[in-house]
C-alpha cells in the first residue's frame, strides 16, 4: 500500500536526492518533495504541512544540525531524519539529542522506509499528546473556575447565615445557625 509523503529535503547533491526518493519509493512511499541546500531556500520551502524533513549533515552552504535547529525553531513537530556520508556515531548521538529523529548513512538506504515510518510515528504520538496535555490544561482551567464560583457562593451563604443570626438575635430571638455555619438542632 503506497503512502502519500510531503518531503523537504535538504541536500546539495542531486543524484543524492535521487537515491533517497527512490529508497522512498521502494518502502512504498510516493514522495512529493523538494529538494533545497541552502537556508534561505530552507527557510521558504519549510511549512507545517510538510510530512517529515530528511537533511545532509554537511553541505558546503548549509548544515543538517542548522536546518534541525530551525525545523525547532519554526515547525517544532515536524519530524526531521539526518542522512550523511561521513557522519560519526557521536555526531549522530548528539543530533539526536537536538531533536532529529534518526540518522542513517547514505551507503545503508535500505533502513530509511522504517526509520521514516517510526519518526512519522513518533510525530504523530507526540502531537497527540502535546493535544491531550492541552485538552487537560484547559479542563483544569475550568475546574478552578468552578471552584472559585463555588467557594465565592459558599462566602455568600456563610455571610447570609451571620446575618440571619444577627437579624434573629435584634428580635430577641435564638440563632438559627451554629458557629460552624451550620443549622442548630
Amino acid at each position: 500500500m503506497t503512502r502519500p509523503l510531503k518531503l523537504l529535503l535538504v541536500e546539495d547533491n542531486p543524484a543524492d536526492a535521487e537515491l533517497l526518493v527512490r529508497a522512498l519509493q521502494r518502502s512504498d512511499f510516493v514522495p512529493d518533495w523538494k529538494r533545497v541546500d541552502t537556508e534561505a531556500d530552507f527557510l521558504s520551502s519549510l511549512h507545517p504541512g510538510l510530512d517529515i524533513v530528511i537533511s545532509d549533515y554537511e553541505m558546503p552552504q548549509f548544515s543538517g544540525l542548522l536546518a534541525l535547529q530551525l525545523v525547532k525553531l519554526h515547525c517544532p513537530e515536524l519530524p526531521f531524519i539526518i542522512v550523511s556520508g561521513t557522519i560519526g556515531e557521536e555526531t549522530a548521538v548528539a543530533a539526536m539529542r537536538q531533536g532529529a529523529m534518526d540518522y542513517l548513512m547514505k551507503d545503508r538506504l535500505a533502513r530509511l522506509g522504517e526509520a521514516v515510518n517510526q519518526a512519522l510515528e513518533k510525530g504523530r504520538l507526540r502531537c497527540q499528546n502535546q493535544e491531550a496535555g492541552q485538552k487537560m490544561r484547559e479542563q483544569l482551567a475550568e475546574l478552578l473556575r468552578w471552584q472559585e464560583i463555588m467557594l465565592g457562593r459558599e462566602d455568600r451563604v456563610q455571610a447570609l447565615k451571620t446575618e440571619v443570626n444577627q437579624l434573629l438575635a435584634q428580635l430577641q430571638l435564638p440563632p438559627r445557625y451554629g458557629q460552624g455555619g451550620s443549622s442548630s438542632p
